[in-house]
């Protein structure tokens, strides 16, 4: 018999070795198979240490790793004969794309009681003691993930998604909403101190439900990137791209008359509408709308109101409205001139309406229009060349003669 600890040593292990262990008396000997001992819980004591060269204990998975109900799948090359035995692969299995999730899988966790699958946590009262073992001060996160893409064949057919999710809603379900992601800004520490505006982004304190970085901290070699967020259809499409509770933005619940800004902008910044992409032609900017505001007390706002639309200054003192109605047949057009045409409002007839156009000075008010004075110490003519215009003041109609370039010299 070879002597202890000079037996040969074997490069791997398939399971069914038979191993020789004492009780937990060290009165009686059993044996047990390697692959046994695998399925046995493990409860190892943390050593206090990170890396492995200082005495850290590092488990390592080579190849691939199911946890949970995905432990059911074979993880077979055939994708068809994986997919009957765990239910995501199941639930999969009925649709147009097929169970392709734990086909590619490296680490997969499938709940099996309709818990958490997957649960991850960090904290800073921890990474401030961090720099004693990591020697580096880190950062807090709960979830890293990184895909990059590095084939540069021209073309490819890979795509580089550092998170994906699905949340599927199953036929019958008409009574819970179904998330893809919810992110929740819990603040346990009372009021924010500052407040969150273009130019002052992420105040002490602020608790932020997404925040869209660009360049991750790096110092050089990246390039602007294209857009924060995008949506498109897949092949189904949104029915809305951005939604607002009524009562989830601080200053009013939707029914009062308070205020609250669902999005701020900078100065300069503008939301754009884009034109379509027609016979070979590009799209570009058809529409925008932007404000060039640069000190507050210059500040002006625009508001919908019932039955209108009103323009005031910042402090809101009204500046101009304009008033709809219901069922308007008459509708006003402002049009703007072209060389020597005169710029002019007119007004659109509708059927059954009115051509009449109406002046309302307020009581005690007049009509002002400036023109050049002509004529002067003149004789009015007898007769007026074109005619005369028709006016109704306060109910009474008058007529101001039109008199021609003639008969006022000039």
């Amino acid at each position: 018999m070879a002597n202890f600890n000079s037996y040969p040593r074997i490069s791997s292990l398939t399971g069914d070795e038979v191993l020789v262990l004492a009780d937990k008396t060290g009165t009686m000997t059993v044996t047990a198979t390697a692959g046994q001992l695998a399925g046995v819980p493990t409860d190892v004591q943390a050593s206090g240490a990170f890396y492995q060269d200082e005495g850290a204990l590092v488990n390592r998975f080579a190849d691939r790793l199911l946890v949970g109900n995905a432990t059911k799948n074979p993880a077979l090359s055939d994708r068809a004969k994986s997919s009957g035995y765990d239910w995501l692969s199941e639930t999969m299995a009925g649709t147009s794309i097929g169970p392709w999730a734990l086909q590619g899988a490296q680490f997969a966790s499938v709940a099996q009681f309709g818990s958490s699958a997957i649960v991850a946590g960090s904290r800073t009262s921890d990474a401030k003691n961090a720099p004693d073992i990591l020697g580096f001060q880190p950062s807090s996160i709960g979830v890293s993930s990184w895909a990059v893409s590095d084939d540069t064949s021209n073309p490819t057919t890979t795509t580089a998604y550092a998170f994906y999710g699905e949340g599927w809603r199953l036929e019958g379900v008409n009574y819970q909403p179904t998330f893809c992601m919810e992110l929740e800004g819990v603040n346990f520490g009372g009021a924010i101190i500052g407040e969150t505006t273009p130019y002052s982004i992420n105040v002490g304190g602020g608790v932020y439900g997404i925040q869209l970085g660009v360049g991750g901290g790096q110092v050089s070699g990246t390039s602007d990137a294209a857009a924060g967020v995008t949506f498109v259809a897949n092949p189904n499409r949104w029915q809305s791209g951005i939604v607002f509770g009524a009562t989830a933005l601080v200053g009013t619940d939707g029914e009062d008359s308070g205020y609250a800004s669902a999005v701020s902008l900078a100065r300069n910044q503008g939301i754009e509408w884009h034109t379509p992409v027609s016979e070979g032609r590009p799209g570009g900017v058809g529409a925008f709308v932007r404000s060039t505001v640069s000190e507050r007390a210059n500040g002006v706002r625009q508001e919908f109101v019932d039955n209108g639309v009103y323009f005031g200054n910042i402090a809101g003192n009204s500046v101009f409205s304009i008033k709809s109605t219901q069922n308007p047949n008459n509708t006003l057009q402002v049009q703007s001139g072209d060389g020597e045409q005169a710029a002019g409002i007119y007004v659109q007839e509708g059927a059954q309406g009115s051509a009449n156009l109406g002046l309302y000075p307020a009581a005690g008010g007049e009509l002002q229009i400036t023109s050049p004075i002509s004529n002067v110490s003149g004789v009015i003519p007898t007769q007026a060349g074109g005619g005369f215009l028709h006016f109704n003041v306060n109910g009474t109609d008058y007529r101001i003669p039109l008199l021609t370039v003639e008969q006022v010299g000039g």
